[in-house]
């Protein structure tokens, strides 16, 4: 399976914001299933609550020459992934991760926002250059 390209900075990213890699990738099906998977299963322990936060990422780099035909791509495989996951995985949360500077480029769009609000995206914003998770949209 083809890596994007920012999939060790998500990685990296996420390690220093506390969070425990579990899969790499993460399986949502057998291969006799279709054998989907996203980029990252991952873990973190929630002191206040007392309880394990569990994720499903899926990593975009946005590097196709339209940033639009990208998002289409990945809010299609979101919407795929979570109706997997909320079935299979309940208790685990599904977020799209994408550079900052491309989450600036389409929220210009009104449709990509009504997009992202119809279908309750998670979004993960990391920093291509240092390497770090800059915001959580939920």
């Amino acid at each position: 399976m083809a890596r994007d390209l920012f999939h060790d900075i998500v990685k990296k990213a996420l390690v220093k914001d506390n969070w425990t890699i579990t899969h790499d990738p993460f399986p949502l099906h057998s291969r006799k299933e279709g054998g989907l998977s996203t980029d990252i299963g991952a873990e973190k322990i929630i002191l206040a609550e007392k309880q394990i936060a569990k994720i499903a990422v899926e990593v975009k780099s946005f590097t196709h020459i339209s940033i639009l035909h990208e998002f289409l791509k990945a809010s299609g495989q979101f919407f795929t992934y979570n109706k997997i996951i909320s079935k299979n995985d309940p208790e685990r949360i599904l977020y799209v991760a994408m550079p900052s500077f491309i989450h600036k480029k389409l929220i210009k769009y009104d449709w990509v926002n009504e997009v992202i609000t119809d279908m309750n995206m998670k979004i993960i914003l990391y920093n291509t250059e240092n390497i770090t998770i800059e915001a959580w949209i939920e």
